[in-house]
């Protein structure tokens, strides 16, 4: 089905409404039904009838009038959260999607920008002039501020304009914010990691990515001081006082552009001298020629975002299949360099547990990355209320919201029920202990009290 055919595929399901209730309700309560068959029949793969007479409607009807709602609202929540609790906050939105014309396009791994935006400030570095030798036939305009460049874009619809983000390139100056904390709810545990704010803006299209409810920015944003970024770095690494992680990938790809940045070939010999931090460069792509011709040492790890084929090839656009990231990972493993790997998101859907397992199989039966692999991080499916509805109108595949029951966790984020999240990790630390019982497994955003239910060791809660 394409963005078009799950529009009018929902407003079929409101006429369809209108037609059998003999009541007619209002707007909020028409668009929980909606919401409800919809979700049912994109996850079933049925059709409206079947799922009214999989509710038995016309008894429901037979009851009355009064409170007519509230009995075929009941009976729809049983099929599509079956495990709800009255206290259960399932947070049913309307479906819409009409404010954007079309599917997303696919990147196609390479940097093909109409226009370069560059801050006068950075136009004679040599970065910048070394990014714009890579785009000869492509037309810049020198400006003194992005922030100007980004006014000029007054009343344009936030997602037209993140559609069209692989169009403008910014080449900036970064004056502030050069490291800060990976952001982490209250009550959530933190892992400890650091991001080093190097780049804004990613080309791939993930379903799940929070960047598509986050960004304004009308382009990619890359900084060209990438050596001021050294004594900032010099300056936390002193005071840090132990091992600790930083990265780049929060923003962005880490290596996504690294063939056009050169970011990996300044970063990598920097971090050499650093007596406590770890650099870590995540990615999705193949993009590691440039990490190749550094020189390993133990304070560099290149890791790779990963998934099953079904996640990857659905809901990840732009990305590279996983059998590709997995051997990209073998080559920097050969090459010597430290990696890992992040699950995240893991999705809960039919075969996900074979699935997950053949990935776990096919990436440690290559003995490099036994060997080098010194961390994986797990972490579950998880949304604001936005970024749902923001993505079935950038996305025609939106099964992973509709497969499973999500409820509103403490963290304002609809998460899968905390006892298959416990059950989804237990599974994955143990096919992974099958192999390796020396990398540090870690969970991504989640409270103290759901590390505990597991059974990861009290040695994996922080970075060793």
């Amino acid at each position: 089905m394409t963005i078009s055919d799950n529009m009018v595929f929902a407003q079929e399901i409101e006429i369809g409404l209108d037609e059998i209730l003999p009541v007619k309700f209002g707007v909020n309560k028409k668009n929980e039904l909606v919401r409800l068959v919809y979700e049912i029949c994109r996850a079933g793969d049925l059709s409206i009838n079947e799922v009214f007479t999989w509710i038995e409607i016309d008894r429901l009807i037979e009851g009355g009038k009064g409170e007519l709602f509230h009995r075929v609202k009941d009976a729809l929540v049983r099929i599509r959260y079956p495990s709800a609790g009255p206290d259960d906050d399932l947070h049913i939105m309307p479906v819409r999607m009409d404010a954007v014309a079309g599917e997303c396009s696919t990147w196609d791994l390479t940097l093909k920008p109409e226009e370069i935006f560059i801050e006068k400030d950075v136009l004679d570095l040599e970065w910048t002039q070394a990014f714009l030798r890579g785009f000869p036939q492509v037309k810049t305009a020198l400006i003194n501020d992005v922030k100007d460049v980004f006014k000029t874009f007054p009343g344009k619809d936030p997602l037209e304009l993140y559609n069209l983000r692989r169009e403008k390139v910014f080449l900036t100056k970064n004056r502030s914010a050069f490291i800060k904390i990976c952001p982490c709810t209250k009550g959530y545990k933190r892992c400890g990691y650091w991001i080093l704010n190097l780049g804004f803006g990613c080309p791939m299209d993930c379903v799940y990515c929070y960047l598509q409810t986050y960004s304004n920015a009308p382009g990619m944003i890359l900084p060209a001081n990438i050596k001021d970024y050294y004594g900032y770095i010099r300056g936390f690494d002193r005071k840090a006082g132990k091992r600790t992680r930083i990265g780049t990938g929060e923003f962005t790809d880490s290596l996504a552009f690294d063939k056009y940045t050169g970011y990996s070939s300044y970063l990598i010999p920097f971090f050499r001298d650093m007596k406590n931090l770890v650099l870590e460069l995540k990615t999705k792509t193949g993009n590691i020629d440039n990490v190749l011709k550094e020189q390993p040492h133990e304070n560099a790890v290149i890791s790779w975002s990963v998934n099953t084929p079904v996640v990857a090839e659905k809901y990840e656009k732009g990305g590279i299949n996983v059998s590709d990231r997995i051997e990209a990972a073998v080559r920097a493993a050969e090459r010597g360099f430290k990696i890992g790997f992040h699950f995240d998101p893991i999705v809960y859907y039919n075969g996900w547990k074979d699935e997950y397992k053949n990935v776990i199989e096919e990436m440690f039966t290559h003995r490099e990355i036994r060997e080098k692999t010194v961390w994986i991080s797990l972490g579950t499916l998880r949304y604001t209320p936005s970024l749902k509805q923001v993505a079935e109108q950038r996305f025609e595949e939106n099964l992973m919201f509709y497969q499973g029951e999500f409820f509103m966790d403490t963290d304002g984020k609809l998460r899968y029920p905390r006892d298959l999240r416990v059950d989804m990790y237990n599974r994955m630390i143990g096919w992974i202990r099958s192999f390796v019982d020396t990398c540090w497994i870690y969970l991504c955003m989640e409270p103290e009290e759901l590390w505990k239910k597991t059974v990861l060791k009290r040695s994996d809660y922080s970075f060793r």
